[in-house]
């Protein structure tokens, strides 16, 4: 594991290829938010060129860049692998200076880099600012390597945790009870309350470290902080294959007595089958994601499309109403690779596989098979269709000549729509995307 406070060892960067870099795949809200950020750090920092990246499970992954090409992302993110300084440091790379600071904890760290003349007091100060508010931005959010926000095991967390802890509320006769639990979806908190939460524990309960970096003192002083305010207070670990994952707190107030042996043995259980439950739930999630997410590009694979595409088009045929599809393939994707390597061949892929994850978050982005995606785009006309391809073919431009590739990235996209559930959607689709591609051929007399 990766301490929170120092640069990864240098074993990783022999976990690295030399290639070009893998990038993130962000859903649209969190992809803005970090270009935002990105861009008020460069301002604040004043200088023009930067990047934000992660690594995650000792590999990286680019988050936003601006002014810097594939070449200095990959020198940079190699160049941080195998050094060992406190942060922020200066690194000098190709003859280049840049000031680099990271944030996060062992299961996600976040990294800043920015092109410098030399280190000044201003970078050390706000660097390490701008790197917290990069992991805050993607706690708040999905992660950008696990399943879409609206994953329906979400609900089914949240059901779980919450009827457990009323219930034990009522059976131990406490006045409140919260519970956090160090979640593997987002590499973040995760907090439930019943009851009443005083303002006072409230405020601590956001002041978390991370699993097995000073949780158990933390935990200490939070029953010694409930005691002090009056309250008998119990707590218990949540400990899953043998790592303690979170931890339970109930309080009452003083006048209804301690905690006797059975309350705590029954707290012991109880936390320990929740614990228990909420493993079994992102076990289960984990496995739904590698079966139906393209492991490259993080958007959906071909056997999660088909599964969604016949259940929306079997819905529009009970309940007409439109439905439109986007058919697409990467120009010229073959000579990319025979050119430039598999490895820029697959950061092409990831790169598209990021721009599509810029739609509504009720479309369907899949990976089709090598280099085509789909986009099916239910309620949606053929005029929103063709703006939607319109607006991915503008963004996908000005991403590739953010990361300066040497060559055009254009799509070829087809585009169909349906207004009774027509099983032909794709066919009509994949239709539109030739007729195009022999358009572009016939030369215009």
């Amino acid at each position: 594991m990766i301490a929170s406070d120092t640069i990864p060892h240098a074993g990783i960067a022999d976990a690295r290829s030399s290639g070009a870099p893998r990038l993130a795949s962000l859903p649209r809200a969190t992809a803005k938010a970090l270009e935002q950020l990105i861009d008020t750090m460069l301002a604040a920092l004043h200088v023009e060129s930067g990047v934000l990246w992660i690594e995650h499970e000792h590999t990286p992954y680019t988050l936003v860049t601006r002014n810097m090409t594939v070449v200095e992302i990959q020198a940079i993110q190699l160049a941080v692998a195998v050094c060992n300084q406190q942060h922020p440091v200066t690194l000098q790379v190709g003859g280049q200076s840049y000031a680099v600071s990271c944030s996060g904890h062992p299961l996600l760290m976040i990294y800043a880099a920015v092109k410098v003349g030399e280190m000044r007091p201003l970078y050390r100060k706000l660097m390490p600012r701008f790197t917290r508010l990069a992991q805050t931005l993607l706690q708040a959010n999905a992660s950008p390597i696990g399943m879409p926000a609206d994953d329906p095991s979400h609900q089914a967390y949240r059901v779980v945790v919450e009827s457990s802890l009323r219930r034990l509320c009522e059976l131990m006769q406490a006045t409140g009870c919260t519970m956090l639990w160090f979640s593997t979806w987002n590499n973040s908190w995760h907090r439930f309350a019943v009851g009443s939460v005083p303002i006072w524990l409230y405020q601590q309960l956001w002041e978390m470290p991370t699993p097995g970096n000073g949780l158990e003192v933390w935990t200490r002083g939070i029953e010694a902080l409930i005691h002090q305010h009056g309250h008998h207070c119990v707590t218990d670990a949540m400990v899953v294959r043998n790592m303690v994952k979170g931890c339970v707190f109930l309080w009452r107030d003083k006048t209804r007595g301690g905690f006797n042996s059975e309350e705590v043995e029954w707290l012991r259980v109880t936390v320990q089958m929740i614990a228990a439950s909420l493993d079994v739930l992102e076990t289960q999630t984990e496995l739904l994601r590698r079966v139906y997410q393209d492991p490259l590009t993080g958007v959906f694979n071909r056997l999660y499309f088909e599964t969604v595409y016949r259940q929306i088009l079997h819905n529009a045929q009970r309940h007409p109403r439109p439905v439109s599809l986007l058919l697409m393939d990467i120009d010229n994707f073959k000579q990319i690779n025979d050119t430039f390597g598999h490895e820029t061949g697959d950061m092409v892929l990831q790169l598209v596989g990021q721009v599509l994850q810029q739609v509504r978050s009720g479309d369907i982005p899949a990976r089709y098979g090598g280099d085509e995606f789909v986009v099916l785009l239910p309620d949606t006309d053929k005029a929103g269709a063709r703006t939607l391809a319109q607006r991915l073919q503008t963004t996908l431009k000005q991403a590739s000549e953010q990361l300066g590739l040497p060559f055009a990235l254009t799509l070829s996209i087809g585009c169909a729509t349906v207004t009774n559930g027509d099983t032909s959607l794709l066919l009509l689709a994949d239709q539109d995307m030739y007729e195009q591609k022999r358009n572009e051929k016939t030369p215009a007399r």
